[in-house]
């Protein structure tokens, strides 16, 4: 992950807009990383359903920005 990132957490998909909403309006970037790129091992993720990391870091621009 590119400088500055750091995991806020793992979601439901379905869940996520309101949380990039809510990080968004508290003036940090967003990143929605799908678990099937995850390198780890643990496998929480895949075997509860269809999740996504939500990825964050202090925004430097004001504004909207794209979610990768």
């Amino acid at each position: 992950m590119e400088e500055g990132w750091e995991k806020a957490f793992t979601v439901e998909r379905r869940r996520v807009e309101e949380y990039i909403e809510l990080y968004r309006s508290m003036g940090y970037d967003v990143k929605v990383v799908d678990v099937d790129t995850c390198d780890r091992d643990c496998g929480v993720c895949y075997l509860q359903g269809d999740y996504v990391e939500l990825w964050i870091r202090k925004s430097k621009m004001t504004g909207d920005e794209d979610i990768c």
